[in-house]
């Protein structure tokens, strides 16, 4: 899979240009030394290791293989503005020249936000094989309660240790699963936002996504056979291509729609108090409510008249929003509507042809699985499928609140934000 990223970086079918500015993947048993190895060369000294409570144990052998300073945040914590600032002032107070993210997402979305705000570049040392954001650019981030994807920068090389990852609880292992299977949503979205607005599609990162999956699906099905490492190493490799499928993007387009949408609102507490599941784990939750939504939605046939009818101004009004989202509203609205009014929504550049059912039933053939074999994979996986395991409530009422306000999360057009804003009252 990585000789198809390079091929996509030379010359790629589509036309454009994709830039990758990670130089390394390296998954390897000596990775710490490879890391050492790769510093040396580009001469850094003064190199800063942000861990957390739980992987300071691997920051500490990081500095058997080379000397450092280490920041340490909470076990628990996320990629809040909180720890954004007290990492950035480490940094203000030990001027490194890299950073080293020792950890699994949020220390990833906090070390790269850093980064990218103090012009240093930094390496990542995955110790769970848990989320795709490793190597991508972007981080996703909880911003004064608002769950926000900020441009940021890549690592510029990635070393992780089958050994170390492996040795991750297991169900950090599932989330990365939960992660992985969300591309099934991620990418028949990213296809109905062609269809519906005539936006931009790579068919090769599409197949590189798809080809991640497969891996991933293969490794679960011959998971006793392979052994334990052996999968787990599947499941990094898998995530660390879905991330460098987002840096060759730009975006997060080809690995996060609907599924991370729900994610992402259950992380705001607009509509719950509290929940309990990693982020893939509530991707998982999320790719099986969405799936079953789409598969209702061309069972039942999607009604054109209503979706031609979409009225972005309703769609988008305050007093409609407000009720669920409460003081994020205001950002809600900046988000859904780029340059301040109803008519930048995504939303408003639905076009419908002739042939558009017939293209939305032909990529949900070729892209979705039916939903039950979807929660056969994360059963395998180990890997919540309700809302109750993650701590959500599990009525059917929250479920169908959760479909009809997750769309606006995000901008980007999803065919849930298609079906939510075409069955407003």
């Amino acid at each position: 899979m990585f000789e198809h990223v390079l091929n996509i970086m030379n010359a790629c079918p589509c036309g454009r240009r994709h830039t990758l500015l990670t130089e390394e993947c390296v998954v390897s048993k000596d990775a710490a030394v490879r890391m050492k190895d790769y510093i040396r060369k580009k001469g850094w000294r003064a190199p800063a290791v942000v861990a957390d409570e739980n992987t300071r144990i691997f920051a500490d052998r990081l500095l058997a293989e080379f000397p450092a300073k280490v920041t340490t945040v909470a076990g628990n914590a996320h990629a809040t503005e909180i720890w954004c600032a007290k990492v950035g002032a480490f940094c203000d107070e030990e001027k490194p020249d890299v950073l080293i993210a020792c950890g699994s997402g949020s220390v990833h979305d906090i070390t790269r936000y850093v980064a990218c705000e103090k012009k240093l570049p930094f390496l990542s040392y995955p110790t769970a094989a848990s989320v795709d954001g490793f190597v991508s650019g972007v981080a996703a981030m909880t911003w004064h309660g608002q769950k926000l994807t900020f441009p940021s920068v890549p690592p510029v090389a990635a070393f992780a240790d089958p050994e170390v990852f492996s040795s991750a609880p297991g169900r950090l292992t599932a989330s990365g699963v939960g992660d992985v299977l969300g591309k099934y949503v991620s990418l028949f979205d990213w296809r109905a936002g062609q269809i519906f607005t005539g936006e931009y599609l790579c068919e090769e990162l599409c197949s590189l996504e798809s080809e991640a999956v497969d891996e991933v699906i293969g490794a679960l099905e011959n998971r006793g056979k392979i052994g334990e490492a052996a999968y787990c190493e599947k499941v990094m490799n898998a995530l660390l291509i879905s991330g460098l499928t987002i840096q060759l993007s730009g975006n997060s387009r080809p690995a996060s729609a609907a599924e991370h949408h729900l994610s992402h609102l259950w992380e705001m507490h607009r509509i719950n108090e509290t929940n309990d599941g990693l982020h893939g784990e509530q991707v998982a939750v999320g790719l099986l409510l969405a799936a079953r939504r789409y598969e209702k939605a061309f069972r039942d046939g999607l009604d054109y008249e209503k979706i031609a009818a979409i009225d972005p101004v309703r769609v988008m009004d305050r007093n409609r929003l407000e009720p669920i989202f409460r003081d994020l509203t205001d950002g809600i609205l900046r988000e859904n509507q780029p340059d301040g009014t109803p008519a930048s929504s995504s939303l408003a550049r639905i076009r419908l042809t002739g042939d558009t059912d017939a293209r939305l039933r032909e990529a949900a053939r070729t892209i979705l699985p039916p939903s039950e074999e979807i929660e056969r994979l994360l059963k395998l996986a180990g890997t919540p499928v309700t809302t109750a395991e993650i701590g959500l409530d599990p009525s059917p009422e929250f479920a169908a609140k959760s479909l009809a306000f997750a769309p606006y999360v995000r901008d980007r057009l999803t065919l849930l934000k298609v079906l939510a804003a075409a069955e407003l009252d």
